[in-house]
């Protein structure tokens, strides 16, 4: 019927009218009684430098802006996270990136049944560590300068209150850029085969204090690379000692050293053969005449004992080092106490007395006191110890492989037993020398003597600046040869070695 409404555009009943309002109304309390989402963590960030933060909470969302792009230094910035629904849950787990360092992870409790801690479990506190890359492998110069990030997290003290993690950025102390550059090279070491490296970047971290977990990691991979017997280098295997380290094949050579002088300058610095304070000597058949009570051949009974004893402790005892084999305590600890400890638990206590003795004469002989043993074993003359000063103080530098612990030295006492080598003495002109150079073509002086079985040789501190020393291959047959070298320690060292280096034989 024209004009009539349809059903579209029909007016509202009263009782239409009365459901719309009642719908407008509930939704209308619905909002302003619903509860606010509750906050989960909220973030302070400060401190002495500008740093690049960002805090990744998953499952909650952002209040406000949040952090700008770059938290400026000597203000306090923050951001709170909010729950994604009325209730919190137990606990809420996040991430803090601070541009440099790695990512640390975070997690806040909101009621007994959660956890608080940053970075692992049971802390509260951490010291995040960065630090730019340091070429370790190469014993590279070490970066001076590194960042810190103490983080502290503290929970919520009553139910409606908001858990806090602050961050506080600075520069990092000398320690703890140790502590930082080590664990970065105790992190690369991992990652690679070299069980060497690995061992020698474990026994580094424990001294500058890399975090307990890390190193704990490092320790299960090298307890896994012994199983597959990469702890053993080539030619280290008892067989292979057994083969090559016998009295029997012992060479001796009789022939006279040689003197190079310097080229340039009959007058050259460099061809002086003893500079002001120095001291270095030979004196033949030392060892026969200090163990002697262990019969007419010293010499022979030295090198059989510790030929002996490389058999019958754990193999990796004997490892690589350059140019020869190293035999030490199974850890690579070069004290005297780790070696006997070790001798003494096979059953090696001739050859630890030997060995204490050998320390009572030169302590008594060159003053001191020994804080380091290297014995070295020479299979055959193509094996060699390259040209080196030993290292008296932390002022010199040590490969990436070396763990010692350098304290002030004073002179160094080396015994040989077993076949004829030569070594060889440079003097230096570098800047840890005393001794000029004659002009830019100044060659140096070069000089060649030989030691003999029971042969020792002494230099002190001002010898060892400077010249090198060290064993050269040999051309033709030469047999195996071992050298017993002891580090002696400075008059001021005497109490803090008798403390950690006791020449005792355990009871």
């Amino acid at each position: 019927m024209a004009g009539s409404a349809t059903p579209s555009t029909a007016a509202s009943t009263p009782k239409s009218r009365s459901v719309f309002r009642a719908q407008t109304l509930g939704a209308l309390a619905l909002q302003v009684f619903q509860a606010p989402c509750p906050s989960v963590v909220k973030v302070t960030v400060e401190g002495k430098l500008d740093a690049s933060v960002k805090v990744q909470v998953p499952g909650a969302k952002m209040e406000g802006s949040g952090l700008p792009a770059l938290c400026r230094a000597g203000k306090t910035w923050t951001v709170t996270f909010l729950s994604s629904s009325a209730a919190r849950g137990p606990m809420t787990k996040g991430s803090l990136m601070i541009q440099g360092f790695d990512a640390v992870p975070f997690c806040v409790a909101h009621n007994d049944q959660g956890h608080t801690f940053v970075q692992s479990k049971g802390k509260w506190r951490y010291t995040a560590l960065s630090a730019p890359r340091w070429n370790w492998r190469e014993n590279a110069e070490k970066p001076t300068e590194g960042t810190a990030a103490d983080l502290e997290v503290i929970g919520a003290r009553s139910a409606d209150s908001v858990p806090h993690l602050k961050v506080h950025v600075r520069s990092a102390s000398e320690v703890e850029l140790k502590r930082c550059l080590q664990g970065l090279a105790l992190r690369e070491a991992q990652a690679e085969e070299d069980y060497d490296m690995l061992l020698a970047q474990v026994t580094k971290a424990k001294t500058a204090g890399v975090d307990r977990e890390q190193i704990e990691q490092a320790e299960e991979r090298l307890r896994g690379m012994r199983k597959m017997g990469k702890h053993v280098n080539d030619g280290c295997d008892k067989e292979s000692l057994k083969l090559l380290m016998q009295w029997e094949k012992v060479t001796r050579c009789g022939e006279t050293g040689v003197n190079e002088t310097c080229k340039a300058s009959p007058d050259c610095p460099c061809n002086e053969e003893v500079n002001c304070g120095e001291v270095l000597s030979i004196v033949p058949s030392a060892v026969q005449l200090l163990l002697k009570d262990f019969g007419p051949e010293g010499d022979k009974e030295l090198f059989d004992e510790l030929s002996a004893s490389a058999l019958a402790v754990e193999e990796g005892s004997v490892w690589k080092a350059g140019g020869k084999l190293i035999f030490s305590a199974f850890d690579r600890n070069q004290s005297v106490q780790a070696l006997t400890r070790m001798l003494n638990n096979v059953g090696r206590a001739r050859c630890v007395k030997m060995l204490l003795q050998m320390v009572k004469h030169s302590e008594a002989e060159y003053g001191g006191f020994v804080t380091a043993i290297q014995i070295n074993f020479h299979p055959n003359g193509e094996s060699f110890h390259a040209q080196h000063r030993d290292i008296y103080s932390a002022k010199q530098r040590a490969g990436p492989s070396c763990t010692c612990t350098f304290k002030k030295c004073v002179g160094t006492v080396c015994y040989t037993v077993g076949s004829s080598r030569q070594v060889l003495l440079e003097t230096m002109t570098d800047m840890f020398s005393a001794v000029k150079p004659c002009g830019e073509h100044c060659t140096g002086r070069r000089e060649r003597r030989w030691l003999h079985s029971g042969d020792a040789m002494y230099f002190n501190e001002a010898w060892n600046a400077n010249h090198t020393h060290g064993i050269p291959p040999i051309d033709g047959e030469s047999g195996p040869r071992i050298s017993v070298a002891f580090l002696l320690g400075a008059e001021e060292s005497r109490i803090y070695q008798k403390m950690l280096l006791p020449n005792e034989v355990p009871q």
